[in-house]
Order: C-alpha cells, then structure tokens, then sequence
C-alpha cells in the first residue's frame, strides 16, 4: 500500500512538473500517452498477426507526426521557400509554433514501448497510470538518458527506495549542479561571444577559444544534467543509466560514439539501425544505413541544415573507422589517436554550435589561418580556471594508471570524506552563484 501512495504520489508531482514547463504541449503529451497506452493493448492482443504490426505502425506514426509537426514543419517549410525564391515563385508562410521542451526525448521513448512491445521484448504497463509514470517520470523528463521501458519496468512496480540510496543521489545531484553552474555556464560565456563575432571578424585565436570552449560546454552541461537526473532518479528509487563514459578520451569516433549520449546511440542502433538491415546485408549496404543512422541523429538535434551536416559528418568518420582507420589505427600511439580524434571532433562541434554554413565556413577558415587577426576576446580569471579544470577533468583519465591511481586513493577511509567536503563547498558555491547571475537553461533542452 505505501509503494502504491508514493507511485501515485510521484505520477502527480511529474505530472504537475511538466505542466508548469509546458502547459500547453501538457495535454497533448497526456492525450498521446493515453492512446499508446491503449494502442499496446491490441499490440499485445493481436501478437505474431499482421493487425498487431499494422497497430505498431499507426502508433508509431502518430508520435511521428507529433515531432514532425511541432520540432519540423517550419524547416520543411523554410527549405521549400528557399526553392521558390531561387524560382522566383511567392512564399508559403511559416508556422507560429513553440517547440516543447524535451520533445525528441519523449517521443524517441514513446515509440520505443510501442515497438518493444511488438517484438515482443516487454509486456504492455499493466496500468495506465503505471504507463503515465513511465512517460512522466520528472528525473528524464526534459533532456533524458532516453529510458526504455523494459529497463525501468521493475523499478516502477516498487522503488528501491533507502536512505543510503537517497543521499548517494543527493550528491550525483550536486555534482551535476557543480559541472553546470561553475563550468558549464562559465564556458558558454566565451561560446557566446565568439559566435557573436561577424565570421569576416574572427580571427585565429578566437576561433579556437570559441570551439574549444564550446567542445567544454556541451559535454559539462549535458552530462551535468544527466548527473542531475541520474541523482534524482536515486534519490526516489531508480537506477537511470548512465549516460556518458569519458567521451573525449575516445580513440576514434566509433569509440566516441560509445561514451557520448550513450542512450542515443544505443536507441539508433538498436530501433533504426538493425531494423535497416544492420551489417548482415553486404559491406556496401551497411555503410549506408550507418550513414542514414547519423543524418537521422544530426536531424533529431534540431531544424537546420547544420545539424544534419554535423549527423553526414560524424557518419562519414565512422564509415572511415570501419573501411580502414580502426585497423590502420592499431600502429600508431593511443595518444595520437586521442588527439586526432578529439582535433576533428572539435571541428564537428563547430559545425554543430554554428547557426549557418556562412557562420560555420568563418570558424573553419579563421581555424586554419594562424596569421588572420580579428576581435580579441579577453578571457577573466575565472574562465581561465574553468578551461583548465575542464580540460584536465575531460583528457586526465587517459593517463596511463589513471584507474590504479584511482583505485589506491580510494582505499583510503579518508578519501570519501574529503571528496564529499570537497563537493558540498563547491556545491554551496554553485548555488550562491545561481542567485548572483541568471539561470542558464541546459543547452539540450531545445532538442
């Protein structure tokens, strides 16, 4: 009976969360829900018929249309407008629409349950309020990890909740509010300014601060936000999984992609990518569908043509990785593969960060010019700090005895109480800086 309060208990406080975010986008999600709820009934019912296919299709269709209408339609339109002025035809009108917050996350889980349950890898919610907790679950809710509801089922039935647990949590929590507020939104400073510049107007070294910065600020605030809710799944009695391993100490992109947004791209692979044929129709045939796979990812990122350039861009290196570089790769030193990894993801992150290809095609040319002189930027001692600190926290576990060294601090009955003392003053800093200065929304938010 108490499992069954708290399970009620926290419907209705994600329920009422994500109303206050989003009140109007609320009750189309709760409307959607409802009907996946009930379309998985006749999945399950119509199981190994074609009415159970055709059901798994029209679901997933209706979330579909839901991302295409609200995340898409005004990039469909923008690109046909472009066409029509080239052909000197009137325009068709953009859209006033909002995009929800966390739509692409929603919708990936959404479509996931319905499929899941048609391949037969999970059982339908038993409830719809169980379903709705799925859905609604406040820790992933807005930014994710991507969460199936196989993986959480148990969970749902009865959190695991104890004290121990909680303030494990507590501190996961405090840790991503640290990476977020003293790191994170001290990085996006610099981004902003850089990326303010006119592209005729930068110059060498701005470029770079800019890229480098902003290579810093998406990892640290989206794997800050994922500590955040991984911390507050604990703290309520869920295990989330983790999301991020160490991404920029990757030795190739196919390496990169299995530390970095690891529910995205264990979510393409395993609902996209096999479902395209995967690698067991011929060479030729998946080196297409990986390429498909990442201008997919690059589109779910956002409406624009930079991001799936960035999705083309990340498919052609891990198309690469598989035809020669993973093997050729072998014979050379792991630190030069970590940096000639990390130096053309740095570009990628140009790419992504880059509102236009113009904007883009400056950073590139002002990147590769160490003698084109443009607006300085001059960098407080504070976000100096931040580079640095960022930077040893992201390459340092590349370290030869990293993990030994690791291993040995941490046999010492001492070393957990210094680094909670640690976090918590660094915590309470955070916090007294989030009252100082405006709150900086998480950079995935928008996706």
């Amino acid at each position: 009976m108490r499992a069954r309060w708290r399970e009620f208990a926290l419907l209705c406080w994600s329920a009422a969360f994500y109303f206050w975010g989003e009140p109007r986008f609320f009750w189309i999600t709760l409307l959607s829900t409802i009907a996946d709820y009930f379309i998985c009934q006749q999945i399950f019912n119509s199981q190994g018929t074609p009415t159970a296919r055709n059901y798994m299709a029209f679901g997933v269709m209706l979330n579909v249309m839901i991302l295409l209408y609200f995340k898409y339609i005004n990039f469909f339109l923008d690109s046909i407008n472009a066409i029509l002025n080239f052909v000197r035809l009137p325009s068709v009108p953009l859209l006033n629409i909002a995009l929800p917050i966390g739509v692409s996350f929603l919708v990936f889980e959404k479509m996931t349950y319905l499929v899941d349950v048609y391949r037969g890898h999970s059982k339908p919610a038993p409830s719809l309020h169980r379903y709705l907790l799925y859905v609604l679950l406040f820790p992933k809710l807005l930014a994710g990890p991507i969460v199936k509801y196989r993986d959480i089922e148990a969970q749902l039935i009865e959190q695991n909740w104890t004290c121990s647990g909680f303030f494990e949590g507590f501190e996961r929590f405090l840790l991503g509010l640290v990476k977020k507020v003293l790191l994170a939104d001290t990085f996006s400073e610099v981004v902003n300014e850089a990326f303010a510049i006119p592209p005729q107007h930068l110059g060498f070294t701005s470029a770079w601060l800019g890229v480098i910065c902003f290579t810093l600020q998406i990892y640290f605030d989206f794997s800050a936000y994922s500590d955040m809710a991984i911390g507050l799944g604990r703290m309520f009695g869920f295990h989330l999984l983790e999301n991020f391993n160490m991404p920029y100490i990757a030795t190739s992109f196919t390496d990169f992609w299995q530390r970095w947004h690891i529910s995205l791209s264990t979510w393409i692979k395993e609902y996209l990518y096999i479902p395209l044929g995967g690698n067991r129709k011929g060479t030729l045939r998946s080196y297409f569908n990986l390429g498909f796979c990442f201008l997919i990812s690059g589109l779910w990122h956002g409406p624009n043509w930079t991001f799936v350039l960035w999705g083309a861009y990340h498919g052609l290196f891990v198309v690469v990785d598989k035809l020669f570089w993973l093997n050729f790769s072998k014979r050379l030193p792991s630190m030069i593969n970590l940096l000639l990894t990390l130096f053309f993801i740095m570009i990628g992150w140009a790419l992504f960060r880059a509102t236009s290809i113009a904007q883009f095609s400056g950073f590139v040319h002002a990147m590769f010019s160490t003698s084109k002189e443009g607006a300085v930027i001059f960098l407080t001692a504070n976000e100096w700090t931040a580079i640095a600190v960022g930077s040893i926290l992201s390459l340092v576990p590349a370290v030869k005895h990293f993990d030994a060294a690791m291993t040995v601090w941490r046999s010492f009955k001492a070393s957990r109480l210094v680094e909670s003392l640690a976090l918590s003053g660094f915590a309470l800093i955070a916090l007294g800086k989030t009252m100082a200065v405006t709150f900086n929304p998480f950079l995935y938010f928008r996706f």
